[in-house]
């Protein structure tokens, strides 16, 4: 498994369980909601950064394209 491919098993993994939380929409506080997903990114972006540089997100290269 390359470090890429690590990389992206980590991210996807935490975009599961981002969707995962959202049958509690309506039970639990929309900013509880909202904290723990930015927790489960933040814990998957570090740990994906472990492996190497991450590959760069499509909102920036929109952004380059742009001359931004």
């Amino acid at each position: 498994m390359t470090d890429t491919t690590t990389q992206l098993a980590i991210l996807s993994d935490a975009l599961v369980k981002i969707i995962d939380l959202c049958p509690m929409a309506g039970k639990a506080e929309p900013v509880d909601l909202l904290t723990r997903a930015g927790d489960i990114a933040a814990q998957a972006l570090t740990a994906a950064a472990t492996y190497g540089p991450l590959p760069p997100f499509a909102d920036s290269q929109s952004t380059e394209e742009n001359g931004a």
